[in-house]
């Protein structure tokens, strides 16, 4: 089923209804136009507004979590002996594919494009990044069959550039997994997406994947580029920030529909886009954060941000109605937990309370009881037509 068309997600089109577009900037993204998202409209955002309304002020506690969170998000951080083997080894898989890439000894299959991607290159790897990711474009439309064949020519040239290598290549539904000991580096497939017309789904790797992994291009390129044009100690708050949401996420299901790209575009806007355009306290960005997700940023016709590296797409398009529901009122949950003071703050970043998931979890609170909230999507509720009745007042 094409990207954007699973269960009640948007009806955006998918990866085959895209074209290229004029590149900008000297920079050759590979961007695709698709068609415009619905009408919008605004999201409340506290930390915009704040100056507008009477008594507002910035939570003092922002300031002092701002310390708390750099300080989680090193304990997060793998050890530079784990990051250096891990990045080495996906280092062997790309030199491997660059041999195929020269030498074209599997025609069948193609290597067109070769691109190092994820947290290891965004530098944004948390405990929980055990795998390196590695793009590979290929010219043919992919089968299961095509993933063991390039899996295996991949172990092929790295055994013949190091005899003492031990990988093994097992097929994923999106590439294959390079594995060795304790490293491993998944190899993720994707097409150029003008051939998406000739995919046939019985046959053929899923579109979406393919899709994902080729917006995946564009998201490290985008990243590194924002980052090369900040202070170096901003980046860093910036890591830091990427890596407790990341933790977070994880210990919430609540939170997990949203894609890290999601994750990570969001965490920029809270962080850069302040008022008059000014950088935010770092405590500040981690509470806007959840702010925007439960004012409904992610909700149907909501005005979300708009995707830098997708036309016309906006962050987080991919969510299905009932992920949007689950985001929001998890988010929505978790914003009066912050209520309640600096323990609620410490539970949601990590640092102290109950590992128990509060997303879904009835807690009492310096005597104050917090139930999750309600969903308030229904399934088929989008489908039904408006009654021609609906804007008629009533005559009493």
């Amino acid at each position: 089923m094409p990207f954007g068309h699973r269960n009640n997600s948007y009806k955006y089109g998918g990866f085959r209804q895209y074209r290229p577009v004029q590149q900008t900037h000297g920079h050759d993204y590979n961007k695709f136009e698709a068609p415009p998202p619905p009408p919008s409209r605004s999201v409340f955002d506290f930390t915009l507004e704040q100056g507008n309304l009477a008594g507002a002020k910035t939570a003092k506690s922002d300031l002092v979590f701002a310390k708390e969170i750099v300080e989680r998000a090193a304990n997060l951080t793998p050890s530079p002996e784990v990051r250096s083997q891990i990045k080495q080894y996906a280092q062997k898989v790309i030199v491997a594919l660059e041999k195929e890439h020269r030498e074209n000894t599997l025609p069948e299959v193609g290597v067109t494009r070769i691109m190092h991607v994820g947290s290891f290159v965004t530098g944004t790897s948390t405990h929980l990044s055990d795998k390196s990711d590695v793009v590979v474009q290929l010219k043919c439309l992919p089968s299961f069959e095509t993933l063991l064949i390039l899996g295996n020519k991949i172990v092929e040239n790295m055994q013949a550039a190091d005899p003492s290598e031990t990988g093994v290549a097992l097929p994923t539904e999106d590439g294959c997994i390079i594995s060795s000991h304790n490293k491993q580096v998944r190899v993720l497939v994707t097409i150029n997406p003008l051939d998406s017309v000739k995919l046939e789904p019985e046959l053929h790797l899923d579109e979406t994947r393919m899709m994902i992994n080729h917006f995946s291009l564009r998201h490290v390129s985008w990243l590194t580029e924002m980052t090369e044009c900040i202070p170096k100690e901003t980046v860093q708050e910036y890591h830091a920030l990427i890596r407790v949401l990341k933790d977070v996420r994880s210990r919430f299901r609540g939170l997990q529909p949203l894609s890290v790209w999601a994750l990570q575009f969001l965490a920029f806007h809270c962080l850069f886009d302040g008022p008059n355009r000014q950088k935010t306290n770092l405590g500040t960005a981690f509470r806007r954060f959840f702010e925007l997700i439960s004012a409904g940023i992610f909700l149907p016709k909501a005005a979300g941000l708009m995707d830098p590296t997708a036309p016309n797409h906006r962050i987080g398009f991919d969510l299905t109605f009932e992920q949007m529901d689950e985001v929001c009122i998890a988010a929505q949950t978790l914003i009066r937990v912050f209520a309640t003071g600096d323990d609620g703050y410490r539970a949601i970043l990590g640092t102290k309370g109950t590992a128990a998931d509060l997303t879904k979890t009835t807690f009492v609170w310096n005597g104050i009881t917090i139930e999750p909230s309600e969903t308030a999507y229904e399934d088929g509720c989008y489908d039904q037509p408006p009654s021609a009745d609906a804007d008629k007042i009533p005559v009493v």
